[in-house]
């Protein structure tokens, strides 16, 4: 812990004091790094190469430093950093489309931090200037400022309704980016509401079933906005404004009496979803871009039945995990366990469902590329490309093994009824996929690929901060020879000749002096 009280604020200090800190530090790094040596080749022949760097290294530095945070200033500006240079990779290709994705996350971005930023002047304010997450515990929360807090990260982490920038940004953004915007920086907006706001506040309580709510809402959104499009890294986006549903039910869960229960389960389903959804992006930048051998497609399969929860995975023990939270702690509210499992099992077919569709989109993108390998460099670059999705998948794989959070979970321990539990949803999503492929059955055209009516909300606000006709001062050009003749029309004839002398007696003076 390095404490830098005397030096900046108070309470201003960085480390990694928990462990919640720690796993997060963990889980983020690691897909940073994977993310950066997948880019060495990936981005090797791209356009300006220094600016991707350059932002993608300003990106990585905010992410961390809010992590190791140990007061708000400290976690406020990381995140900061991290939110406005990440809208340099959003508009790193330079296109139109690029550029309307990155004006619409620059505008939320920048609505988030003045959200943010005003709920830590309330925060600090009621903790008489201190700024330590431990000082904040202490002291008790109001509406206003709840609301602001969940607002101003909300919109980092991309949870319904305030997920609209991620179907624009990752399409954007080169997949490295996309896989780090998605496993990484969402996250900050979640460990940011599981410390702003300390668990256990009686104010806060009330707020849990309307977050719990709002939770399985846009998990359930999320699934079936994937549906309408075709397009795989759109897909993904609304993937993942499905599964951070479930990771704000945890959130809210968390802010219960009952958070030493819930935090583990909510740090394994983060490090989870982190490295899924970043193997899943870097494999959609991969299959955009060339012809992939039929082998590769265990590199996409590995880390999508992670997240269906397929039997003897850490989405398995997650989701067992979560059945078996809700079936023993109380619930607030109108809520109740019978409710919420069903609502889980729910949630784990729709999951099925939309990587079903994301395989299919992924199968026709590839049935549109040319067979042109690029010759041995190009193949080197993908053998280096597919080691990184190697290592991810194997992180995968050895995650609910050797970490002691997933182990709690009864793993390792299934019977034959839980594998049923978790095998069912996924058995019934193939079933509804054969039935409507083999009837055909479609949505008219125009339903699918729809642009969202918010980029017209994010034209008209750009109007309002930079109209098209704006006020410029009148240019004034003085003609200095034109001067000096109205000048002489309107002296006398003495005047001109004084003038004359005087200049003449100058001259004659500076040569000799000189």
């Amino acid at each position: 812990m390095i404490d830098l009280s005397d030096w900046l604020w108070p309470g201003a200090g960085l480390g990694l004091a928990t462990e919640l800190q720690q796993l997060w530090w963990v889980f983020s790094l690691s897909l940073w790094l994977v993310a950066a040596a997948f880019s060495l080749t990936f981005m090797a022949k791209a356009a300006h190469q220094g600016r991707y760097w350059l932002f993608f290294a300003l990106s990585f530095a905010g992410n961390m430093l809010l992590i190791a945070a140990l007061d708000a200033i400290s976690f406020y500006i990381g995140f900061s950093i991290m939110s406005l240079s990440a809208y340099g990779l959003v508009v790193h290709s330079g296109d139109k489309t690029a550029r309307r994705a990155g004006r619409l996350y620059l505008q939320l971005a920048i609505i988030g931090e003045l959200l943010l930023f005003a709920a830590l002047i309330l925060r600090a304010s009621a903790a008489g200037g201190q700024y330590d997450w431990l000082s904040w515990q202490q002291v008790p929360l109001d509406h206003l400022t709840i609301l602001l807090t969940i607002a101003g990260l909300g919109l980092k982490a991309g949870f319904w309704p305030l997920h609209i920038w991620l179907p624009q940004a990752h399409p954007a953004a080169p997949a490295p980016a996309s896989a780090v915007l998605s496993g990484a920086m969402i996250k900050a907006g979640v460990l940011g509401l599981v410390v702003f706001l300390p668990a256990g506040d009686p104010l806060l309580q009330q707020w849990v079933p309307y977050m719990v709510s709002l939770g399985f809402f846009s998990a359930g959104f999320g699934v079936l906005a994937s549906l309408l499009h075709r397009q795989p890294k759109v897909i993904l986006a609304y993937s993942s404004v499905s599964q951070v549903g479930y990771v704000i039910v945890l959130v809210a869960l968390a802010w219960t009496s009952s958070s030493a229960a819930v935090l583990p389960l909510l740090m394994a389903y983060a490090a989870h979803h982190a490295i899924a959804k970043g193997a899943l992006f870097l494999y959609a930048g991969l299959n955009a871009k060339q012809r992939l051998p039929a082998l590769w497609q265990i590199l996409f399969w590995l880390p999508a039945l992670a997240l269906m929860a397929l039997p003897l995975t850490g989405g398995a023990a997650i989701k067992t995990g979560m059945k078996s939270l809700v079936g023993t702690m109380p619930m607030p509210g109108w809520l109740n366990a019978g409710l919420m499992a069903m609502l889980l099992s729910a949630g784990a077919f729709l999951t099925a469902l939309l990587f079903l569709h994301l395989a299919a989109a992924i199968r026709r993108q590839q049935r549109h590329l040319s067979d042109d390998s690029g010759g041995g460099e190009a193949a080197l670059g993908l053998y280096w490309q597919g080691a990184c999705l190697m290592l991810l998948a194997l992180i995968l794989i050895l995650l609910p093994w050797l970490w002691h959070p997933l182990q709690q979970l009864s793993l390792q321990t299934l019977t034959l009824p839980k594998i049923w539990a978790v095998s069912w949803p996924v058995l019934l999503a193939l079933l509804v996929t054969g039935i409507v492929r083999w009837r055909r059955w479609r949505l008219p055209e125009p339903c699918y690929d729809r642009s969202s009516a918010v980029l017209l909300w994010s034209m008209w606000l750009q109007r309002l901060y930079q109209p098209r006709r704006q006020w410029q001062a009148p240019r004034v050009t003085l003609n200095w020879r034109d001067a000096e003749r109205a000048l002489n029309r309107l002296a006398s004839a003495d005047m001109v000749r004084a003038s004359a002398l005087l200049v003449v007696v100058l001259l004659i003076a500076a040569s000799v002096f000189w």
